[in-house]
């Protein structure tokens, strides 16, 4: 369903700006003609329920990556759009109604500290898109080669 979309990130994104502030309904015109207002709700609450928890289950260097691509999907210049986020938070937005309290605190974290990560470190070398190979992951991120 959400295929044609970069990644994980910007999928969470999408499925974040379907929802209405006020009620927390899902609402998408061209979906509501194919299914019910609520089985349409049920499941795009669901899928977002979903990719947030993929995207919860990143490592900090993948949600930096992530941001980096989102940006760039979204034609904005990367230190700008970090430094806005950081100001208004939108990436609350993204957190699905009904999570857990820890899962919606580590995704605050997690988001903050990536967004740091892409202002201050932008060049830092594992923020690089990977190669083909898992050798050139740092010692510390507990993987046995």
């Amino acid at each position: 369903m959400f295929d044609s979309l970069p990644s994980p990130f910007a999928q969470l994104a999408f499925l974040a700006s379907l929802r209405d502030p006020y009620t927390g309904c899902y609402v998408h015109e061209g979906w509501a003609t194919v299914c019910s207002p609520a089985e349409l709700n049920v499941t795009l609450r669901d899928a977002h329920q979903s990719i947030f928890a993929s995207v919860v289950g990143l490592s900090l260097v993948d949600v930096s990556r992530e941001l980096r691509r989102h940006f760039k999907s979204i034609s904005e210049a990367e230190r700008r759009a970090a430094i806005l986020w950081l100001e208004t938070k939108p990436y609350y937005e993204m957190i699905p109604e009904g999570c857990s309290s820890l899962s919606r605190k580590y995704f605050i974290s997690q988001v903050h500290f990536a967004l740091e990560l892409l202002i201050h470190a932008p060049s830092w070398e594992y923020l690089e898109e990977p190669t083909s190979s898992l050798n050139h992951l740092p010692p510390h991120f507990g993987l046995t080669l």
